[in-house]
């Protein structure tokens, strides 16, 4: 009698136990009839890819390009991976792999990423042939990076724009011209086209010193136009300056500026020339005393030639 009313106070409690031992238990899936796959958490998707932060640049053809690559690394595997970097570019271009925007001189071949882990920026450098006047236009450069079966690449795009711009120097560097009030006098120019396109229609202007009443000074360029110039090209322009006849002596000063099409970039290179003026006035009194010097002595001298034989025939 004691034993059943014992067996009725533990049988629920043995029944709790098993049904709390069964949901401990861990649940099987039978995925046919000779296998039994466990069910737990599902694998992780390994992920790996490269993004630019900002996949476009422009910029002149001498300048470098820096492009910023960040990483997106997923992997269930918590050791983290080595990947092998290469950068592709057009023929000619200098492209590598720089540490950070910081020090773009510490070059680097590969990189370790940990899962989930924010990576620092790497920097993408390519560089264009400038010493060849590249074209301008848009040029793709291509980074790769791989470990094992795991891999991605990214294109970015290197823009270059025209810069136009010109330079001008006095041949033989001369910064003084001498003339002659009145006169002529000539020496070169050379316009240098420093740019990285072609220009046209380049044409030369000249400051000039006050007027000598209603006479103006004279400065002319051989050629006028120069009608096209191609980058690295330069061209000698014959100037010549005149000043009126009645300009006082002394030193005057004209500059010397350069334009062309299109519109230069930057401001338009200008040479400043001192040009020294000896009055013509001054040298032409000096040559009639001389002229009249020299005719009365050789007048005197005539006379007294023919009073001298005429003396001795009488």
């Amino acid at each position: 009698m004691r034993n059943s009313k014992l067996l009725r106070l533990v049988a629920p409690l043995l029944c709790v136990a098993a049904l709390a031992g069964a949901a401990m238990a861990p649940v099987v899936v039978s995925a046919d009839e000779d296998e039994e796959v466990p069910r737990g958490l599902p694998d992780i998707e390994e992920i790996f890819q490269i993004v630019p932060k900002f996949p476009a640049m422009e910029g002149p053809g001498d300048a470098p390009f820096q492009f910023e690559v960040e990483f997106v690394y997923r992997s269930g595997d918590p050791m983290g991976r080595s990947f092998d970097l290469t950068v592709t570019g057009p023929t000619d271009w200098l492209t590598y792999v720089a540490e950070s925007t910081h020090d773009l001189e510490q070059q680097i071949s590969a990189i370790f990423l940990q899962p989930y882990e924010v990576q620092r920026p790497i920097v993408v450098v390519a560089m264009a042939p400038f010493w060849l006047y590249p074209e301008p236009g848009d040029y793709e450069i291509e980074v790769h990076a791989s470990s094992g079966d795991l891999e991605d690449s990214a294109t970015v795009t290197a823009s270059i724009t025209p810069r136009y711009e010109l330079d001008a120097e006095t041949a033989g560097d001369i910064e003084t011209a001498r003339v002659t009030a009145g006169g002529e006098t000539t020496f070169g120019l050379n316009v240098l086209n420093i740019g990285t396109a072609r220009m046209e229609n380049v044409t030369l202007s000249a400051t000039t010193p006050p007027d000598v009443g209603d006479e103006e000074w004279t400065i002319g360029f051989e050629p006028e136009v120069i009608e096209d110039l191609p980058p690295g090209d330069d061209v000698e322009v014959l100037v010549s300056i005149v000043p009126p006849a009645g300009t006082v002596a002394g030193d005057y000063l004209t500059t010397l500026s350069v334009e062309g099409a299109p519109e230069l970039s930057s401001a338009p290179p200008s040479v400043p020339v001192r040009v020294i003026v000896a009055g013509q006035s001054t040298w032409n009194v000096a040559a009639a005393v001389i002229l009249i010097a020299v005719a009365a002595a050789l007048g005197l001298w005539g006379y007294r030639r023919y009073a001298q034989k005429k003396a001795r025939g009488a």
